[in-house]
């Protein structure tokens, strides 16, 4: 199924905060669940070129953030596009808070 994805709160459609329609709700991704592969995959899904910066949203310090959704996207870096990775539903647990 596919896992539409969208970059919210930047300056244009290929910058923001990373948000996963996931088991049909928005959400977010834990920073230690989401590395360079899975941002070159999100790249080529949203045809935004080479990630400059990788999104790294980590528990509710992102003021409006959707909860997460997602503990891990892990990726070769190959995949077209985020339904071809594996997705691990849930909250990281402990995940650290910015302070």
């Amino acid at each position: 199924a596919a896992v539409p994805a969208r970059l919210q709160g930047g300056r244009s459609r290929c910058a923001g905060r990373l948000e996963l329609l996931f088991a049909g709700t928005w959400g977010s991704v834990c920073a230690e669940g989401w590395d360079p592969a899975a941002a070159r995959v999100l790249c080529r899904q949203l045809a935004c070129g080479r990630p400059r910066f990788v999104p790294a949203p980590c528990g509710s310090t992102a003021a409006g953030a959707p909860p997460v959704v997602l503990r891990q996207v892990q990726c070769t870096g190959q995949e077209p596009a985020l339904e071809h990775c594996i997705l691990q539903p849930g909250h990281p647990s402990p995940c650290p808070m910015d302070r």
